[in-house]
């Protein structure tokens, strides 16, 4: 309310001293695999059910060509949930649940311009009442180690917890060789609550026969004034896993939000876009109602005005086509009258000589017979050729022929019939 922040988003950082950390093999490559195996399997590595904790994992890498190294990671339910009372309590709505080691380890090439690339390195992040002992390699953690001795016991009580802090990181660091993880670290990185520590580097180098080197992470980062000077004046507390987070959080993959809550929201994001949809459907429903209506409306009202403007000249086209109409069906029966005397005219051309026409045939369907008498059977034959070229005749056919006796001399009788070719009215 203070800083006037309207739809935060708001992580949660879930520290070391809260998680369960294991280095365990999976026998596939197949993420989707390597999940339900583990969703299987994680209850065998904690004294709790299954349904009382939540899992995710870091793919550490790929050995043996078919085995994956993961980092299990595994959180009680209960404390998630009480993190969220917390926060609807304060009217927060929680987007996610981070791994503060995940960032962290990001967090050493960004932040603290260390290269992991080719060596792990061993990260020694001090906060106010623990310690974070890391292997970041390749920008992934590796291993981790929450030790119970923060800045608190070693600035107030430096005697006292001095060796012991020293013994608990060369305890770390055997454990992770005795895991056989990945190669050792060449170096080890000092940061978090620092500033009152004097000789650390010294006690931890002479310890572990490493180089250590104290980096402050305020250095490489861009804040403002007043939130430096807040994080600077803090003797004891660490604000590394804090910003961590803040700065890489589009690189975070880890989400250790309980499953109920993630099929709540699942099913809430699904319901707002369904409702989103509907409205988008009916705006656009209604958008496309009022342009039809305008179309119809402006359509009428030009279709209004169109009959006004055009009705005396419909009236006189309808004049118009009752005279065109009258000339059309004198024009058609006068060229008809003709039509007659015009195939006449064109059997006349076309008959051959030695032929004699005894009847001729045709009607208003257009159906056309000859009948006569030739000289010869070949002579019926050029008749029937020449009718086919005409333009006035088609599908010429003999009907029949048939030879007689006409006197001294012999004759073959014939009828052609075709149809009138309409064509050739010109």
């Amino acid at each position: 309310e203070k800083l006037g922040i309207k739809n935060p988003v708001v992580i949660d950082v879930a520290l070391p001293n809260i998680v369960i950390t294991k280095n365990i093999e999976i026998p596939s490559i197949d993420p989707q695999e390597i999940r339900e195996i583990i969703n299987l399997q994680a209850g065998r590595h904690t004294p709790y059910a299954r349904e009382e904790i939540i899992i995710d994992y870091i793919d550490i890498g790929t050995y043996k060509r078919s085995y994956t190294k993961i980092l299990l990671i595994i959180v009680v339910n209960s404390v998630l949930k009480r993190h969220l009372e917390i926060l609807n309590r304060a009217g927060v709505r929680l987007e996610q649940v981070s791994f503060s080691a995940e960032s962290a380890a990001l967090a050493v090439s960004k932040i603290l311009k260390t290269d992991t690339e080719k060596i792990p390195a061993g990260i020694v992040h001090i906060d106010a009442s623990f310690t974070d002992f890391m292997i970041v390699f390749r920008n992934k953690p590796l291993f981790i180690r929450s030790i119970p001795i923060g800045a608190q016991q070693l600035l107030d009580e430096e005697e006292r917890y001095r060796a012991k802090f020293v013994e608990e990181i060369k305890k770390s660091i055997e454990a992770y060789q005795n895991e056989n993880i990945e190669k050792n670290p060449e170096a080890l990185i000092l940061t978090g609550s620092i500033e009152g520590l004097k000789g650390m580097e010294a006690a931890l180098g002479e310890e572990m026969h490493l180089p250590v080197n104290r980096i402050s992470y305020m250095k490489n980062i861009a804040i403002t004034p007043g939130a430096l000077k807040t994080a600077s004046e803090s003797k004891y507390a660490s604000f590394f896993n804090l910003i961590a987070p803040l700065f890489l959080s589009e690189d975070i993959k880890i989400n250790l939000m309980p499953e109920e809550v993630k099929t709540r929201r699942a099913f809430e994001e699904r319901g707002k876009d369904l409702i989103k949809t509907g409205m988008f459907a009916l705006s656009f429903f209604i958008f496309l109602f009022f342009i039809l209506a305008s179309k119809i409306y402006f359509a009428g009202a030009l279709l209004k005005k169109l009959e006004a403007q055009y009705t005396p000249i419909s009236r006189e086209a309808e004049s118009l086509e009752i005279d065109f109409n009258k000339v059309s069906l004198i024009k058609n029966y006068l060229s008809k009258k003709r039509y007659s005397l015009d195939v006449l005219n064109e059997l006349y051309t076309v008959i051959p000589d030695g032929v004699e026409l005894a009847d001729i045939r045709f009607d208003g369907q257009g159906k056309f017979a000859v009948k006569g008498t030739a000289e010869s059977m070949s002579t019926v034959f050029a008749f029937v050729d020449s009718m086919e070229k005409s333009q006035y005749f088609k599908d010429v056919k003999t009907k029949y022929t048939a030879k007689r006796k006409d006197g001294s001399r012999d004759v073959t009788d014939f009828e052609i019939a075709s149809l009138l070719d309409n064509k050739g009215n010109k």
